[in-house]
């Protein structure tokens, strides 16, 4: 068949009844017709098209073997969602109860539960109550599961020991997603306190708490000054701190008598001596878990310097307290350390308001006081050994109310919870401290510097350690007693101290297993 001229099939195309754009041929379809007309005429066209399709794979494959690496990357992150979603926004609609277990119901609704529902009011807050006086009881893990069993709550207040041991259990959920998801601030957060949440759990973060309680020492320096002795330093070691307390003069009589050292909660000797092992890392039992460990050339330096204190009247010895109730203000004046009769104390946060309050409230005599980091441990210097948390919030890892639970646990721990507390109740020390540390002249750092401190690793189960301190300590706070009087000698002292803390674990580990 002979082929049209160019010329010629544009004249015919051009000729077409058919109108462009409307169910004929498009200018673009026209342009391509013509395209394929052209190239129809030119035989070098057509062998140049049949081999373009080998080449053009040739050099698909070549960059794709040179591009792969690239190629697979590009493709991996085009795969994965961009922000994966833990938990979904809250439903503000949906009406839902949400269940706490905690230990007094007015309590919550004061301090969260009421804020919680002006900010969610399509959310009812109900309390499951849970006996926390039975935290040291052996059956409590049992009688807290059974409420879990029973009643499904979304959060938990847990003592820490519950809190390690339901996380290891997978009976948390656990918070790190959803940390990440809602952009949540850990770093306002005292790290100390989310650092040991985090080893309870293993490397995962389960829960929250608002508070905590660690020591640091005060010092009065009107005391200091008036007898020329140099102020205490930050980081001191323990045998620093015996000596510098040693150098105020114990002879004094009635108001004239003073003390170098107030320890913490009117300690004695014994409880002191604990409390030095404790920085410098010292375990009164084997790591193997079956061997006391009293009668050793560590603790007897250690129990010779606590008593050495005491004997010598440079530590102060509580007073017996009163049968009785007492008001505020005699409390106060029972405090060495608040009537200016100690010059230094070994003490909590709430030192610090308690100081404020008798000058202030109680028309208490004022002197000019200051804060340092209490004792360390020489070989680690930025631990404390005395980081206490006293309870974890906590969301059940079946709870059907993820979100809200969670939404509770932020509103728990939130800047303005705290602000409240730190009004309503001050004295206690907020993981927010660094925040809201009190705008006056006095060093606070000491509260929420420091990390916590390594524990000796042991295989004696908390449990046991509990029981085991439970029986050993009233001994031992007895047996102390007579090295101070002076009615034996300390080397017998702890032979005998041996013999009880053996006996003592022994009986420790026969009830746990019970």
């Amino acid at each position: 068949m002979k082929q049209m001229e160019p010329e010629q099939w544009e004249k015919r195309l051009a000729g077409s009844p058919v109108r462009m754009g409307e169910g004929g041929f498009s200018k673009d379809l026209m342009r391509k017709i013509k395209e394929r007309v052209e190239v129809e005429g030119n035989p070098g066209s057509q062998r140049w098209l049949k081999l373009s399709p080998v080449l053009l794979a040739c050099v698909l494959l070549v960059f794709v073997l040179t591009k792969q690496e690239e190629l697979g990357s590009l493709l991996g992150q085009l795969s994965k969602p961009a922000n994966p979603i833990a938990l979904s926004p809250m439903e503000k609609e949906k009406e839902i109860t949400l269940k706490v277990a905690y230990f007094h119901e007015n309590t919550f609704s004061i301090r969260y539960g009421k804020a919680y529902t002006i900010r969610y009011p399509n959310v009812e807050v109900k309390i499951i109550p849970v006996d926390t006086n039975g935290w040291n009881q052996g059956d409590y893990k049992e009688k807290m599961i059974d409420l879990i069993d029973k009643e499904n709550p979304d959060v938990m207040y847990l003592s820490p020991e519950l809190y390690g041991e339901f996380a290891k259990e997978g009976r948390l959920y656990s918070l790190d997603a959803v940390m990440k998801q809602d952009n949540y601030d850990l770093n306002n957060l005292y790290a100390g306190v989310t650092d040991t949440l985090r080893k309870l759990g293993d490397g995962k973060l389960y829960g929250l708490t608002p508070e905590y309680e660690m020591n640091a020492l005060y010092y009065n320096k009107s005391l200091f000054d008036k007898y020329g002795i140099p102020y205490p330093k930050e980081k001191m070691s323990w045998e620093e701190l015996m000596q510098l307390a040693a150098r105020f003069p114990v002879d004094g009589k009635g108001e004239e008598r003073i003390y170098g050292l107030l320890p913490y909660y009117y300690s004695d000797a014994s409880e002191l001596a604990m409390q030095i092992g404790k920085t410098n890392g010292m375990s009164l039992i084997g790591s193997d878990g079956k061997q006391a460990t009293v009668n050793t050339e560590a603790w007897k330096k250690v129990w010779s310097m606590a008593i050495d204190g005491f004997q010598k009247g440079y530590v102060y010895q509580r007073e017996p307290t009163p049968q009785r109730s007492m008001m505020m203000d005699e409390v106060y004046k029972r405090n060495p350390f608040i009537t200016g009769k100690a010059a230094m104390a070994l003490s909590g946060f709430s030192l610090s308001s308690d100081l404020k309050t008798a000058v202030s409230r109680y028309n208490m005599p004022s002197f000019t006081w200051d804060i340092v980091s209490e004792p360390v441990n020489p070989a680690r210097p930025d631990e404390t050994s005395s980081l206490f948390i006293g309870s974890v919030f906590a969301i059940n890892a079946k709870s059907e109310h993820l979100r809200p639970a969670w939404e509770m646990l932020k509103l728990i721990n939130s800047l303005e919870i705290a602000k409240k507390l730190d009004k309503t109740y001050g004295g206690s020390l907020s993981v927010r401290m660094k925040e809201l540390k009190p705008a006056d002249e006095h060093n606070y750092a000491p509260f929420y510097s420091m990390k916590p401190a390594e524990q000796p690793d042991s295989s004696v189960h908390p449990r046991v350690l509990r029981k085991f301190n439970e029986a050993f300590s009233p001994i031992a706070v007895q047996r102390t007693g007579t090295v101070i009087e002076g009615w034996s000698k300390l080397d017998e002292t702890l032979k005998q101290l041996q013999e009880d803390a053996q006996k003592a674990l022994f009986n420790a580990m026969l009830d746990s297993r019970n």
